[in-house]
């Protein structure tokens, strides 16, 4: 029953703690980028060099703004906002996710 709100697309990194341009995202969005965001890849390279394997998802929290007259700006408030509106769903998704995962063989 419940509403899966999945998607599964392009990721690109860019180093933060700053929003992404205009002239960033209009390049990347050239590129086929589906989604850019400052987290989620550094983890995952750091746990692939220590031998882990990785399932990666990143919650999308503020909009990508592709015009310069455009009156909406990135601004962490709506980052925080969005978080906390998707906390009960992210953490369900995870409840389900860990749950579904086979525990390693004691005995081997």
């Amino acid at each position: 029953g419940e509403k899966r709100e999945l998607q599964e697309g392009t990721y690109v990194m860019l180093a933060g703690p700053s929003f992404e341009t205009v002239a960033e995202c209009r390049l990347l969005q050239k590129l086929g980028a589906d989604a850019v965001g400052m987290s989620t890849v550094p983890e995952v390279i750091v746990a692939r060099h220590c031998g882990l394997r990785v399932f990666g998802f990143s919650l999308i929290t503020n909009k990508v703004i592709l015009d310069y007259e455009s009156l909406e700006k990135a601004n962490h408030e709506e980052v925080l906002e969005a978080s906390k509106q998707a906390a009960q769903k992210l953490e369900r998704f995870v409840s389900i996710l860990m749950s579904s995962i086979p525990l390693p063989d004691k005995a081997s």
